[in-house]
């Protein structure tokens, strides 16, 4: 395996539990004392996020985690920045803003449904009980897509389902942070739990899981946690600097 120059997360079902858990105060401390000795040590990759979560909340994150390199929001349609600030959005995602804006003003009048705020190029719906499961969201989506004629993608994950435009999805989110850092996706190793993570995991030189993942998700990826969650990012994190220490001092030797 070649030395891993990137580590990247998800963040519901690896950062932080799904559910809106209370955040792992300490576990994240302890990643964000990991990503900062990356700007010490080669062997230590830097840290950054690929979430479907809206700029705002991926921004905080990057400011609790102290990540300096970019990372992507809204599964792959935009590219947060911490310096200089800002954020951009890929072209594609911009040709699907009238249907998902159209898909929006009918959802609204689905009240068993609650729509995450903060999203401009993406869609993320909850249900608001047990019974409006999120096979009840993908039926009502299917619907309404075929009523209005709407160019869209479901995209379900653990806890919501994501509504994205055609083309833009985690996988396009990873290959935009890899070109914009230089690093050959062969160099980034990455962990995530949900069915709409693999279209990025399966392009990583190294795709891990938590214990807590999704069945097809842990059969597809090349090493499964034992840990959950956060505990799980710090297990990756510190064997994936262990084997570059590993890496380096045998290329010394020779």
């Amino acid at each position: 395996m070649e030395q891993i120059r990137l580590l990247v997360v998800d963040i519901d079902g690896c950062l932080v539990a799904i559910e809106h858990a209370a955040y792992d105060l300490a576990g994240l401390a302890r990643v964000a004392d990991l990503n900062r000795q990356s700007r010490e040590d080669e062997t230590v990759p830097p840290l950054t996020i690929l979430s479907g979560r809206p700029h705002p909340y991926v921004d905080a994150l990057m400011q609790i985690l102290d990540i300096q390199v970019p990372a992507i929001f809204e599964n792959g349609a935009g590219l947060a920045l911490r310096s200089p600030y800002g954020a951009r959005y890929r072209p594609e995602a911009e040709s699907g803003r009238a249907d998902l804006e159209n898909l929006g003003r009918e959802l609204r009048r689905h009240c068993e449904f609650s729509i995450q705020p903060g999203k401009s190029a993406s869609l993320t719906l909850f249900p608001r009980d047990d019974e409006a499961g999120i096979s009840e969201i993908e039926r009502v989506l299917a619907e309404l897509f075929e009523r209005h004629s709407l160019d869209l993608v479901i995209d379900p994950a653990q806890e919501c389902v994501n509504v994205l435009v055609p083309g833009v999805d985690k996988g396009l989110g990873l290959r935009w942070l890899a070109e914009e850092l230089g690093v050959p996706l062969a160099q980034v190793a990455g962990i995530g739990d949900s069915v709409g993570d693999l279209a990025w995991l399966s392009q990583c030189g190294l795709s891990c899981a938590p214990s807590n993942a999704e069945e097809r998700v842990r059969e597809s990826v090349d090493g499964v946690s034992a840990y959950e969650d956060v505990a799980a990012v710090i297990e990756l994190y510190e064997r994936v600097i262990e084997s570059n220490r590993a890496a380096r001092t045998v290329t010394r030797g020779e």
